[in-house]
């Protein structure tokens, strides 16, 4: 779980600090609800290693809650790039199918956040068998 710990404020800069140099805040104008979805997973991540550096009750709980925000969250941005390039489609204009290196950094990203949750959940799983 230390891992975990430190990926969790690793995955809240990609959120918040990527997002915006990625995109730029002039893209809220364009697609508000990718940034604030983004924004919001980054503050959770960040209010989850909060929680967790503090040793409260709730903390397995919240961590399990944010990597689940996160993995469902990437999902559809890189499923959907995905699918595109693999029908040779552009769905959408700032999204182009042709952008492989995104492609790759958002499956590199769902993967850590699935990952990060299995281990989550598991650590969960067994302190409530050894209670």
């Amino acid at each position: 779980m230390k891992v975990v710990y430190y990926l969790t404020y690793v995955m809240a800069f990609v959120f918040l600090v990527g997002e915006t140099a990625r995109r730029g805040i002039g893209y809220l104008s364009v697609n508000a609800t990718t940034m604030i979805e983004d924004y919001l997973c980054g503050a959770l991540m960040l209010w989850a290693a909060w929680v967790w550096s503090r040793g409260y009750d709730s903390a397995a709980r919240i961590m399990a809650v944010a990597w689940a925000y996160a993995t469902g969250g990437m999902f559809v941005p890189f499923a959907a790039h995905l699918e595109a390039w693999l029908r040779n489609e552009t769905f959408r204009p700032d999204h182009p199918h042709t952008d492989v290196g995104s492609i790759i950094l958002k499956g590199a990203i769902w993967v850590v956040c699935l990952a990060c949750l299995i281990v989550t959940l598991r650590s969960q799983q067994g302190k409530k068998s050894t209670a």
